[in-house]
């Protein structure tokens, strides 16, 4: 009598340093979830047992060859189109494709999916919004920070399943309350990772860029350019480009939505939809610049009378300060210039006797460029000092928020200082006040303008429109920026062409791709790289790391992962680093 062929399928195992599918037979008998691409299993794989994910079904094993069986069909896992993403993501960020299926699988595991459920009937939304999703493939809606993206939401919601990322599980949670209220099912990724085989809207932070939606009609992208949607591990993706090439693969609509559009977003997609500028402006809060250039930077006080006269006509206040202990800014002590490079783009610092530049390694006597003096001050800041001092100076109590402060600590008071992660914490406040936004536009970083201009947009969100009186005060010794200017303009145009300019002239992302490699063996890993037509290794930096640059992303990619790594290091690899 004869039996029955086994199936053939091909799993990916999840093991760290392995990046590797294997094919394996199915017992007959083997119960649990059906087996399909995205599938979770059981395996052993040199003698280990580990989990794995099925990528290939039906394949052909080499002649004589013995098989290993599954041990277990464990759960419904992702669907093969995000499987097939996931493989993608692993190449383009240069990571493990089992990290990325990681991300897109549920936990705990699923054993039953529910079936999909008839849709609520909900209002309609606003004409203009549905608009937006005409035709397939990415869009830019610019949109004010204080506009309410809500009908932008509900309209994707009409067109069908779809998925909304946003940069953080706040953000989320809020437009999924609001959409809930309207009558339109939900489901927050990943808690309720199966509610999407059921229809309605997935929401969720950067991981929902992988959520398992069938049908899915649309994908909307809150906040685009907020570096919330890049992973913190290798590989480290980027939800906007994730989201962007799956719309793209199914033929959907993906709005990306941001006041200040990215520069690497405008560079790769021309169609983008404008506000009407008077409406734009309306959405804008007023941004108050301060200039500190006359203020004596020996005294390293940062409450100016600006400040003080703001603060004391009450209402929530947030003064953001990004630094817990010393600042490495310097100051003339004759001019109050900061001390920057010749192109004024970035800070220096004091090292062996001279002024140094991190990141383009510019150097120079001991020499404030403007005035030529050699009296320089070095600027000494912290969270806890200055709200201690600030305490002090509106005889009330002052919270403290930092990224270590756990929970709703500090947030008791009216007046809170923190780091910006103080900003991901508070939802709305009558005045949000930089207290020394230099050491942002200046930092040592391609990016530091970009990221200056994200965190004044979330500033901008959290104070509101300017009809509603909230204000966003900035003190700097550089008033002319393009970054502020172009917020106090409540005109992101100027700021987006200019530093597109910048980066064509460097060949720095989008013009060319860029890695951040460190950690122990990162010499030897970098070294073959040296030698490669098209790729320049520069460093490495104080901090023992290197940076690749070569023509583009997945060509950067690529090199550094067929290197295999040198035995006994730990060496780390970043594509796209967003603090390089």
């Amino acid at each position: 009598m004869s039996t029955m062929k086994e199936q053939v399928v091909r799993v990916l195992p999840d093991v760290s340093g392995l990046n590797k599918a294997f094919d394996y037979s199915v017992p007959n008998d083997l119960s649990g979830p059906p087996i399909r691409v995205g599938t979770i299993v059981r395996v052993s794989i040199n003698g280990r047992r580990t989990a794995g994910w099925v990528v290939g079904v039906d394949t052909e094993p080499p002649e004589g060859v013995k098989l290993e069986p599954l041990l277990k069909a464990s759960s419904f896992g992702p669907l093969p189109e995000v499987v097939d993403l996931a493989e993608w993501v692993a190449k383009e960020w240069a990571g493990r494709w089992s990290a990325v299926l990681g991300t897109a699988s549920p936990e705990p595991y699923i054993h039953r999916l529910p079936g999909p459920s008839p849709a609520p009937v909900a209002a309609g939304p606003a004409m203009g919004a549905v608009s937006l999703f005409d035709g397939s493939g990415p869009r830019v809606v610019r949109s004010a920070p204080a506009s309410d993206r809500f009908e932008i939401v509900r309209a994707a919601a009409a067109l069908g399943p779809a998925i909304v990322i946003a940069p953080d599980h706040m953000t989320a949670a809020r437009y999924a309350g609001r959409l809930a209220r309207a009558g339109v099912r939900t489901h927050r990724f990943p808690q309720e990772w199966a509610g999407g085989f059921t229809g309605g809207v997935v929401l969720g932070a950067r991981s929902a860029a992988f959520a398992s939606v069938p049908d899915l009609a649309s994908i909307v992208v809150i906040d685009e350019h907020d570096d919330g949607l890049i992973n913190e591990r290798n590989p480290t993706w980027n939800a906007r480009d994730v989201a962007i090439e799956r719309a793209s693969r199914a033929g959907i609509p993906c709005l990306l939505v941001s006041a200040s559009p990215s520069p690497a977003v405008i560079h790769r997609v021309p169609d983008v939809r404008l506000p009407d500028r008077s409406a734009e402006r309306q959405g804008w809060p007023i941004v108050q610049v301060v200039d500190r250039r006359d203020d004596d930077p020996g005294r390293g006080g940062l409450f100016t009378g600006a400040l003080s006269r703001r603060l004391r006509e009450g209402g929530r206040a947030l003064c953001i300060l990004n630094r817990k202990g010393r600042s490495v800014m310097m100051a003339c002590a004759v001019c109050g210039e900061l001390i920057r490079t010749q192109d004024r783009q970035e800070l220096m610092v004091e090292l062996d006797g001279k002024l140094v530049a991190r990141r383009s390694g510019e150097s120079r006597p001991l020499v404030c460029a403007e005035c030529g003096s050699t009296k320089l001050k070095r600027l000494r800041l912290g969270v806890t000092k200055v709200a201690e001092e600030l305490s002090v100076l509106l005889r009330e109590p002052v919270g403290e928020v930092t990224g270590t402060s756990a929970g709703g600590e500090g947030l008791d008071n009216r007046v809170v200082v923190g780091t910006e992660a103080l900003l991901h914490r508070v939802a709305s406040a009558r005045t949000v006040a930089f207290l020394d936004f230099d050491n942002e536009l200046l930092a040592p970083r391609y990016r530091a303008a970009e990221q200056a201009m994200a965190l004044l947009l979330r500033a901008c969100t959290i104070v509101g429109p300017r009809a509603d009186g909230g204000r966003v005060l900035v003190q700097t010794r550089s008033p002319n920026h393009r970054v502020l200017q172009a917020a106090m303009k409540a005109n992101p145009e100027g700021f987006t062409s200019s530093e597109l300019e910048l980066r064509a002239h460097t060949n720095l992302p989008p013009f060319g791709g860029l890695a951040q490699v460190g950690g122990t063996g990162s010499d030897a890993f970098v070294e073959p790289l040296r030698e490669r037509l098209g790729l320049e290794v520069v460093g490495p930096d104080s901090a023992n790391k290197f940076l690749v640059k070569g023509p583009d992303r997945a060509t950067v990619a690529a090199a550094l992962s067929a290197i295999p790594r040198p035995k006994d290091s730990r060496v780390s690899v970043a594509v796209d680093p967003p603090r390089a």
